[in-house]
């Protein structure tokens, strides 16, 4: 039922014009009021017939196409209504599994956690995600920041997880995810999900993709050194401005530019730091900080102009 409203409060918030709204009536008056009326009151006779004037009103318009109309001027949804296509699509998946995804390691890689929706539209805005962009999420559990990144911008997105049980439910949802987005008449973007180690650059056909994405997500909170210094060497094959997310610092504090780091994937990143609040993250009630570093390699110029004018000194 709670539901049902929802999807009844969308489709009247987001897909009509006010004009088109009044057709509906409104909260003290008209279809719905009633609908409003009759689930207060467990009338469900009442309620139903409130639920198909209201599927009426909707037909007409769509047959008039009215509403694509509509979807077309709205090119991509609100972070509301994303959120809402995305919960549907878990609870038609995964929700009655979840208890799957706590077989994991304790304290290993391979621990399991998710980022919160309300992180996932503050990744979006921070870094400027748009449709022509590419995102790529390495360590993509159940494929969710996949899809909400997706659906809110449009973009291009790709998923690689190692573990088979969160991949498999991250298909599981790209499924259902389309055929969901579809009947809402919203674009998906297009989503990939590979199941695989994103540090196995030989045995997966993520790399060129690598190569090629504007923002890179690693949910590298659990990870341990050797990890993050190996997916840091990764890094030196990325594109100029490729942004990257993650949990902890890429770059440690104690980081120097000089002739001697100049080669180290670490001297190529200019790192910003964020905090994040409670309920963010699966894994802890409190905040926290996240970090985005941006591929530059301008930062290495003058040192490379020093060391050619040295060259030509000694010649």
């Amino acid at each position: 039922m709670v539901d049902l409203m929802r999807s009844i409060d969308f489709i009247h918030d987001d897909y009509l014009t006010p004009a088109q709204q009044k057709e509906l009536g409104e909260e003290s008056q008209g279809i719905m009021r009633n609908l409003t009326k009759y689930k207060n009151r467990r009338h469900a006779s009442g309620f139903m017939q409130a639920v198909h004037d209201f599927n009426k009103v909707i037909r007409e318009l769509k047959e008039k196409g009215e509403i694509k109309k509509n979807v077309k001027q709205m090119q991509h949804p609100s972070y509301e209504l994303a959120c809402h296509v995305l919960y549907q699509v878990y609870s038609r998946t995964v929700a009655h599994e979840a208890e799957a995804l706590n077989n994991y390691a304790a304290f290993s890689n391979n621990v399991y956690g998710e980022i919160n929706s309300i992180l996932v539209k503050e990744f979006i805005e921070r870094t400027g995600i748009v449709s022509s962009n590419v995102f790529m999420d390495l360590g993509c559990g159940i494929g969710n920041v996949v899809l909400q990144v997706a659906a809110q911008t449009g973009c291009e997105a790709f998923g690689i997880e190692i573990m088979e049980t969160p991949c498999k439910y991250a298909k599981r949802q790209l499924k259902e995810y389309a055929a969901r987005m579809k009947a809402w008449m919203l674009p998906t973007g297009k989503i990939h999900f590979r199941q695989g180690d994103f540090l196995d650059t030989g045995k997966n056909d993520m790399y060129a993709t690598l190569k090629r994405a504007d923002v890179l997500l690693v949910n590298n909170y659990a990870f341990d050194a050797a990890t993050n210094h190996a997916l840091a060497q990764l890094f030196l094959d990325l594109k100029e401005g490729t942004r990257i997310i993650s949990l902890k610092s890429f770059v440690p504090k104690n980081h120097k530019l000089n002739q001697r780091t100049l080669h180290m994937p670490e001297s190529i990143l200019h790192v910003k730091k964020y905090e994040y609040f409670s309920e963010a993250v699966s894994w802890t009630h409190s905040g926290g900080m996240y970090y985005i570093a941006t591929v530059d390699r301008s930062r290495l110029k003058p040192f490379h102009q020093d060391m050619y004018r040295h060259t030509k000194e000694n010649e």
